[in-house]
């Protein structure tokens, strides 16, 4: 058989492999033909190397980068604006229906009520209807009103449910906090249960002895004093004489 018959058979043989699909050639050393890392096929009669049998590790994910602090206004008016519309704060509501806090800002007694009234919104201020009535006479039976003292609310919205939730209680108490250190009162009054769990950890509304309790904030602290929410007072009016003690405190200490 000569060179050129030769040549030709070779030829034939080629296309009929290529014709089957058989394009390259195969070798005794397997390829990452899908981009796949594998390892060496160990010859016959030797053991695969452990080193070369283990898989390859996952790649470890990067820890997630905490959260930034979220940074206050530090200005008492504009902190004020930041509560009436920020998304973040817990439990408003839509701004639209938040209220602003109302009296003196540096007034000797600042107050905090948990949320609006029903109705309040419609009102536009806090402490309406029969319950701002009552309070507004605790306020003159200390020797105050609306314009001498300042009020705000702990959430500024009223919840669908007329409660605040208790998960939410933490960041509104230090919320609450940031707000009373800018006010910079003398004494802090707490109308209500809710507030006083947010603001001193606690219900001491029925606290018998409430010398001594304050709130800690940026600035320092102040001393403060936790009664049944006027709401309350409407429904068991016999409670009053309780919360009467703790406003006579409130004026010994203004004084």
């Amino acid at each position: 058989m000569n060179s050129f018959s030769d040549a030709r058979r070779i030829a034939s043989a080629l296309r009929w492999w290529e014709e089957a699909g058989v394009d390259v050639l195969v070798e005794d050393i397997a390829e990452p033909w899908l981009g796949r890392v594998s390892a060496p096929i160990a010859p016959s009669g030797q053991a695969e190397s452990p080193a070369a049998a283990a898989p390859m590790p996952a790649a470890v994910p990067a820890p997630a980068a905490a959260p930034a602090p979220r940074a206050l206004p530090e200005n008492l008016a504009d902190f004020v604006t930041w509560m009436m519309t920020d998304p973040s704060v817990p439990e408003p509501g839509p701004p639209a229906l938040r209220l602003r806090p109302f009296g003196a800002p540096g007034a000797p007694l600042l107050i905090v009520t948990d949320m609006p009234e029903l109705g309040d919104a419609d009102s536009g201020q806090l402490m309406s209807g029969a319950v701002g009535q009552l309070f507004e006479a605790m306020l003159a039976a200390m020797g105050q009103d609306r314009q001498s003292v300042y009020c705000l609310p702990l959430c500024p919205g009223r919840p669908p449910t007329g409660r605040l939730p208790n998960s939410a209680l933490k960041d509104l108490g230090d919320l609450a906090r940031h707000h009373i250190a800018l006010a910079e009162p003398k004494a802090v009054w707490l109308l209500g249960q809710a507030t006083s769990r947010a603001l001193i950890g606690a219900d001491s509304t029925a606290t018998l002895d409430k010398i001594g309790q304050n709130i800690n904030h940026f600035r320092g602290k102040v001393p403060c004093i936790a009664s049944l929410h006027p709401r309350l007072l409407l429904q068991a009016p016999q409670r009053k004489a309780s919360v009467w003690k703790d406003m006579q405190v409130l004026i010994g200490g203004l004084t």
